[in-house]
This record gives C-alpha cells, sequence and structure tokens, in this order.
C-alpha cells in the first residue's frame, strides 16, 4: 500500500514539472501560458543556427507591417521576420526537416481542378481586405552570436548596419541601435 501511494505521489509531481516550467516562463518572459510550449520550440531553432548568414529579402509590405523572409543555407530552416509600423519587430522559424514532404503519388485530374478553384477563392476572398505591395529590400545577417537568453545579430538593411538583440524565447527584437559596417563584426 505504501509503495502504491508512493508511486501515485511520485506519478503526480513528475506530471506537475513541466506545467509548473511552462507557468514560471510565462510569468517570467510575459508569454502567454498556452504559447509556451511554442516558444520553446523556436528558441531552439535560432540557437543551433547561430553561425548562419542569414539574408533576409521582402516578400510583402502592408500599411501596417513589412515581412521579410529568409533562410539558413546550411540547414535551409526558414526564418520569417514581421515588422509593425510601430518598430516591434518579431521572428518566427520553420524548421526544414519539419516541413511535410511531397506525396510520392501525383493527384487526379479531378483534384487538379478542385485544387486550383478553391485557391482561386480563397484568393478572391482575401484580395479586397488585404492589401499587400512587393518590394524589393533585402537585409542580410553579417555575423550573430549566442548571449544568455538572446541571440545578437548585426544586419546589414538599406546600407546601413544596426545590431539586434533578439530574445531567444519570444522571438521579439529587444534592442536595436546603429552601428558602423566596418568594424560590427565579431559580436563581443
Amino acid at each position: 500500500v505504501k509503495f502504491i501511494t508512493f508511486a501515485v505521489l511520485a506519478g503526480s509531481v513528475a506530471a506537475a514539472i513541466p506545467r509548473e516550467r511552462n507557468r514560471y516562463f510565462s510569468w517570467k518572459n510575459g508569454v502567454p501560458f498556452n504559447q509556451v510550449e511554442h516558444r520553446w520550440n523556436q528558441a531552439e531553432l535560432p540557437e543551433k543556427k547561430v553561425d548562419c548568414r542569414i539574408k533576409y529579402s521582402t516578400l510583402a509590405v502592408s500599411d501596417t507591417s513589412r515581412v521579410e523572409v529568409g533562410s539558413c543555407n546550411k540547414t535551409n530552416d526558414i526564418s520569417i521576420k514581421v515588422t509593425a509600423i510601430n518598430g516591434q519587430t518579431n521572428y518566427e522559424w520553420i524548421a526544414f526537416d519539419q516541413l511535410p514532404k511531397p506525396a510520392a503519388q501525383t493527384a487526379g485530374f479531378l483534384d487538379m481542378i478542385v485544387g486550383r478553384a478553391l485557391a482561386g477563392e480563397v484568393a478572391q476572398t482575401l484580395a479586397p481586405q488585404q492589401s499587400f505591395r512587393l518590394a524589393q529590400a533585402t537585409v542580410e545577417v553579417l555575423c550573430q552570436a549566442k548571449q544568455k537568453e538572446a541571440i545578437v545579430r548585426v544586419v546589414k538593411e538599406n546600407g546601413k548596419c544596426v545590431r539586434e538583440t533578439v530574445s531567444l524565447f519570444k522571438g521579439t527584437v529587444e534592442g536595436r541601435n546603429e552601428v558602423p559596417c566596418d568594424n560590427a563584426c565579431p559580436i563581443n
């Protein structure tokens, strides 16, 4: 009986540890509790790719934000940078090895027609609500290093260099200041 009681108690404590860890990090970092696991996964990706030199290309610009996309040439992991008009910048990563792989089978003729028709309907539905224009700007990561719980990187954008401090856990730019391009790297 004592062994069963101990086993039940030990199992309850073990089950509570991840939840309490997430609760602590939610409180410490100001991230909603239901997003903590996602943010943990996001923090691992740039930390592993700290030696990647990513060149971002502007994908779309709207009245409220700019979206830039780049990839790590060593792992093919994708980084998405979203900058709001108020200057707040967030990063989101997509692990290439976790993307769905193309199906081995080819789609039937009917599948191709239905798929295109649905895609056309979605595009027509979104078009009036969203106003995007394509842009030709690029942002290049010149160097980056992990410092405590952040990635510090120097990026070159529109001929100017900027040092960014990106929170590993939240994916947000916590600090950003212009630096001279000629001696901005390596990061100390």
